[in-house]
């Protein structure tokens, strides 16, 4: 008889542990989890399967399983666990950890795993606002430093969204840059995980990118909205609700954002053909609509705190350091952008720079999050629901592009 050695991976465990899998020694392989679980399909069930492989310490098979993305935490599982050991924060665990896996530098990674890292992260973007502040002052502006003196409040009068785009888009750049690569790597591994045929080049393919956008992310963009699969979740299908609030209001600001990016930097800062954008008065179309997408970023985290805060109390649910940071840095972004709004408008000179510069900081923050931390299953999650319909329709022969003539023996 044929035997196999298995090589665990100690540190794998041991991470997962550590950000709230601590349960996983208890699963025993009933398969209660799997059966009881509404988004687990026939074809590929988990969470059994992933309990396993954790509990063995088999870190490749489980960074090659797409399925962890499709997990939800519903809570089903862990209501159903003879064992109490608690299968959706177990995998909720495993996705906490390939965020950081995927994620480079690392020293980030551990910056926004940690409450006090994120709120030194704060402080460092308000340092950062200010210097640029400073910069535009004396170069530019001459106003006084920190603040204007003239009435009445106009932020742009304080810094202009020439330094803050300097400011903002390097980060973005930087941030596509490490999500680029992390993506890439992910695909890979998770290509290999579902035994897809390798091309010529010793990769594994990826659809044209027309096809890619109106065959694969078009629909996987709209499953998300829908929240379709979120509302088949039994025990927590309230949060549906409250993370709906969260994606819609994402989407409403960031349009606000580009359509003024476009508007005061493209023509107002390099054409000249058009006075200041902002501020707008509150009855145009898009101020409107960045009050609604603000109030809406508000709700939704308060309505995730709750459901939250009731599911850990039945012990339905375990939340990490992580989950909590996540909520309260999406909160004070909104909290601080609609407070300097309100400041400015009553005029307390006193409290709108103030809060106007902290709340420059927190979407600092929160965008540089973005690979680094739990805000990254954005991306890890939807980049899952396009690789499991690409996927499908490879191994259906649906979708070819070339794979007919991939090398077998690469598998």
């Amino acid at each position: 008889m044929q035997t196999q050695s298995i090589q665990p991976d100690l540190s794998f465990i041991r991470n997962v542990m550590q950000s709230g899998g601590d349960t996983v020694k208890r699963c025993y392989q009933c398969a209660t989890c799997s059966v009881v679980c509404p988004l687990s399909t026939d074809e590929s069930p988990f969470p059994r399967k992933e309990m396993l492989w954790t509990q063995w310490g088999l870190a490749g098979k489980v960074a090659g399983d797409v399925d962890v993305w499709l997990c939800h935490q519903c809570g089903d599982c862990t209501t159903y666990c003879p064992r109490d050991a608690r299968p959706g924060d177990v995998l909720s665990a495993i996705r906490l950890n390939a965020i950081r896996y995927y994620a480079e530098p690392k020293f980030l990674a551990d910056m926004f795993s940690s409450p006090m890292g994120v709120i030194g992260a704060v402080f460092l973007g308000i340092i950062l606002v200010l210097a640029v502040a400073g910069v535009w002052a004396a170069l530019v502006s001459h106003h006084a430093f920190p603040f204007p003196e003239e009435t009445p409040i106009e932020f742009h009068n304080f810094m202009s969204v020439i330094p803050i785009d300097v400011l903002f888009l390097s980060t973005v750049v930087f941030v596509l840059y490490v999500l680029y690569n992390g993506v890439k790597n992910f695909w890979m591994d998770i290509s290999a995980g579902a035994n897809l045929p390798k091309s010529y080049s010793g990769t594994y393919p990826v659809p044209p990118i027309g096809t890619l956008v109106t065959g694969y992310i078009i629909p996987a963009v709209q499953e998300i909205i829908a929240h379709s699969r979120f509302k088949k979740c039994g025990q927590t299908a309230d949060r549906a609700t409250g993370h709906l609030y969260l994606v819609l209001s994402f989407i409403i600001l960031f349009i606000v954002t580009n359509f003024v990016f476009i508007a005061e930097d493209l023509f107002h800062a390099a054409l000249h053909i058009i006075g200041p954008v902002t501020p707008m008065p509150q009855w145009h179309p898009v101020k409107l609509a960045a009050n609604i997408g603000g109030i809406m970023l508000i709700v939704g985290v308060f309505m995730i705190k709750g459901v939250r805060d009731r599911l850990t109390e039945k012990g339905t649910l375990k939340s990490s350091d992580q989950d909590w940071i996540l909520i309260w840095l999406i909160f004070a972004v909104g909290a601080t952008g609609l407070g300097s709004e309100i400041f400015r408008l009553t005029q307390v000179k006193q409290l709108a720079y103030p809060v106007y510069i902290l709340h420059l900081a927190c979407v600092w923050v929160l965008f540089l999050s973005l690979p680094f931390s739990k805000f990254g299953h954005l991306v890890y999650r939807s980049t899952a629901y396009v690789f499991e319909k690409w996927a499908a329709d490879v191994k259906s022969g649906k979708a070819g592009f070339g794979l007919e003539k991939s090398v077998g023996s690469e598998h």
